[in-house]
């Protein structure tokens, strides 16, 4: 008697049961995520791209009734704004739907509700750059650019599929995505509300709602800090689509297309961060060579780790193991059976040390993304805002998208400038640093330079703080007591618990 073939749905719902465990393994971060995109586009919905009128302006369209409070964006570009409007509202409510389907398991997980849920993480990412598109990009060249950055790489995941078992997740993926998760909501405010603000009356040449920078004499810093801003952008959503893509999870395309999205990431934000946190040659100098800096000491131990390896590889002999107990050729050497069981019993014993060095990394990562989003967005964002107009016919070296505290307090700005770069820069090198398994491998030298960029980090936030909080000589004071009292405890910080 035959027996009958099971029946079709079965591989279907293996299927989409295992999809759903791959969701709820990673829950904590898409609610992260959703919770940050949420924000972000309520923020922007608020405080539309372009800015509001105000009482001061003349009617910018005679077929429009002049109303305080319209959106400058609504009369000069009416259809950008509805596209900006809609796209942004629909990843707002979108996110607000993730939310609330991944805090209920009864409501996802059925085949309804993990539809729903699928479909609406697609269309929020999709809404999210649409959104941007609409709300940052000032002509079609730019609108060309990001959309087909981001064509390409949602092409790449779609047409290519790894058909084999997907590989064991490891804790870079997490840190990966936490990073990406912080970095979309930041480049995407400060790409909707780009450094210097915007123009608010139709005057000389400049259109009400267009960036200061961008019609005013620093039209090149302009583009630069745009399309690293949209690089880092696309590259953090491409990081997003990567980790939780589940047909090139076992690919080596997958490994290769992470590493270029991180690396366009974090050269995008130092690029954008030197190109639209200031207007002076010297202080752009400063962040380069500050980047510069911590990029070559990245890359030389690299190398040295990668020579390092060469040269092991090339003082063991054909017939002889390794360090791991590897032959030259290929084969494992056979050991004493004694031998066995005490590496067991050894890595049984270092599993709860291995899970409390990657939940300290996991803590450390956390804070070192949130310094980094924190000082981006204080460096293109300065405290005293910066000149609206250059109608100050007494002061001629008052130009729109300038610093105010630059000219008034010029001392107090550069402390606050130099100090906040210093600890955006040291968060990024942290950020890489602890991403790696190999540069936070637990050697003097990469332990020192960690604790180093942690200290370098937290000493700049200080600083900055200081400097651009304090607006008298009795406060500015009064923070440096209190702050001193607990800086002298940051060179005694303890990582052994890292290693």
């Amino acid at each position: 008697m035959d027996t009958a073939p099971p029946p079709a749905g079965n591989s279907t719902t293996e299927q989409r049961t295992e999809y759903f465990k791959f969701l709820w393994k990673w829950r904590k971060y898409l609610l992260l995520l959703a919770m940050l995109v949420a924000s972000v586009t309520y923020a922007a919905g608020l405080n539309p791209p372009g800015g509001v009128r105000s009482d001061e302006e003349p009617a910018l369209s005679a077929a429009r009734q002049k109303r305080i409070g319209d959106p400058v964006l609504l009369a000069t570009s009416p259809r950008r704004y509805a596209a900006f409007f809609y796209c942004n509202a629909a990843a707002f409510v979108t996110s607000l739907v993730v939310i609330m389907f991944l805090l209920d398991r009864r409501i996802s997980g059925n085949r309804v509700g993990l539809a729903v849920l699928s479909s609406a993480m697609l269309l929020d990412l999709l809404a999210l750059v649409a959104a941007f598109i609409a709300g940052s990009c000032r002509n079609v060249v730019a609108s060309i650019y990001v959309s087909a950055l981001f064509a390409l790489v949602f092409a790449i995941l779609c047409v290519y599929k790894d058909r084999r078992k997907a590989a064991v997740r490891t804790s870079v993926d997490k840190f990966l995505m936490l990073l990406s998760t912080f970095a979309t909501p930041l480049t995407y405010g400060a790409g909707l509300s780009p450094p210097g603000g915007f123009w608010s009356q139709t005057e000389a040449g400049h259109r009400a709602g267009a960036p200061l920078l961008h019609d005013g004499p620093y039209k090149i810093r302009y583009n630069v800090f745009f399309y690293a801003n949209a690089n880092s952008f696309v590259a953090s959503l491409a990081i997003i689509m990567l980790v939780m893509s589940r047909t090139a999870s076992g690919s080596i395309i997958r490994s290769y297309l992470l590493s270029v999205c991180l690396l366009v990431e974090l050269l995008g934000l130092p690029a954008a961060f030197a190109a639209g946190s200031s207007t002076r040659v010297d202080t752009t100098m400063y962040v380069v060579c500050l980047a510069a800096a911590a990029l070559l000491m990245i890359v030389l131990q690299v190398a040295a780790m990668f020579l390092r390896t060469r040269m092991l590889m090339c003082n063991t002999s054909p017939g002889q193991p390794d360090a791991n107990g590897i032959r030259a050729n290929g084969q494992e050497e056979d050991g004493d059976e004694e031998d066995v069981i005490r590496v067991e019993r050894t890595n049984n014993i270092e599993n709860g040390q291995v899970g409390h060095m990657v939940e300290s990394r996991s803590i450390l990562l956390l804070l070192a993304t949130l310094a980094a989003t924190v000082t981006y967005q204080a460096g293109l964002s300065p405290p005293g805002g910066v000149w609206p107009h250059n109608n100050d016919q007494g002061h001629p070296d008052h130009i729109p998208g300038n610093p105010i505290l630059l000219d008034i307090h010029p001392k107090r700005y550069k402390a606050f400038y130099y100090c906040n770069t210093a600890a955006f820069v040291a968060s990024l090198v942290v950020i890489v640093i602890v991403q790696s398994n190999e540069l936070s491998s637990g050697t003097t030298i990469r332990r020192v330079t960690l604790k180093t960029a942690i200290i370098l980090g937290l000493y700049g936030l200080m600083g900055a703080q200081v400097a651009g909080s304090s607006p008298d000589a009795p406060t500015t004071i009064q923070w440096r007591s209190q702050l001193s009292g607990k800086a002298w405890q940051l060179p005694h910080l303890n990582l052994n618990q890292m290693y």
